[in-house]
């Protein structure tokens, strides 16, 4: 699969995600079987930031750093809207989507 390809696969899931909950960077690099930073790298070559959430992509524990193209207070607000509890800078564990496959066989 090449790069775009991995891309892509990386949005659709993202459209997946629904308001409300999160995934991290690790979940969605173990699902796509690829590394972390190639997550990191298809949410900063998004061009289509009202499109594709990659403001539901946090890191494992919990924080909210990582990729937004507006900041971090910009992701934060945008998941409070959505109905994501944050407590501090870290989401609540229960928005956090830690295993994709079994979300996506029981949700879809």
């Amino acid at each position: 699969m090449d790069k775009n390809e991995i891309y892509e696969n990386v949005y659709d899931i993202l459209q997946l995600i629904p308001l409300g909950y999160v995934t991290t960077y690790k979940c969605l690099a173990d699902f796509l079987r690829v590394h972390q930073r190639t997550i990191a790298a298809a949410l900063r070559n998004n061009k289509r930031h009202f499109i594709i959430p990659c403001h539901r992509v946090i890191k494992s524990n919990g924080d909210l750093a990582g990729y937004t193209p507006y900041g971090r207070e910009a992701k934060k607000i945008l998941l409070i809207s959505e109905g994501v509890e944050i407590i501090g800078n870290k989401v609540s564990e229960k928005h956090i989507i830690r295993n994709l496959s079994k979300f996506l066989e029981n949700y879809y």
